[in-house]
């Protein structure tokens, strides 16, 4: 996924490159590399979230969506995990 979007009418051209930004920092910090995993999807999905609520800088934003992730992994593998 890109925020790379000359044409996006919800945001201008440095709104898209900070959450780029974001978005790269909070990848290599989570280790995804490979640009077709589903999870980078739900990466960039929370770093648009924290766009959206007003955050502005790239550092907290990423690391709003890695913790987002973090917490997305342990729901997901505590609801695999038979009672």
């Amino acid at each position: 996924m890109t925020f790379f979007d000359d044409d996006n009418p919800n945001y201008s051209k440095v709104d898209g490159e900070l959450m780029q930004f974001a978005l790269d920092n909070a990848a290599k910090r989570l280790g995804l590399s490979d640009k077709n995993d589903p999870e980078l999807n739900t990466l960039a999905r929370f770093v648009r979230a924290a766009f959206i609520i007003g955050n502005r800088d790239a550092t907290a934003m990423a690391e709003f969506a890695v913790d987002a992730v973090i917490m997305r992994r342990k729901r997901i593998g505590a609801d695999t995990i038979a009672p």
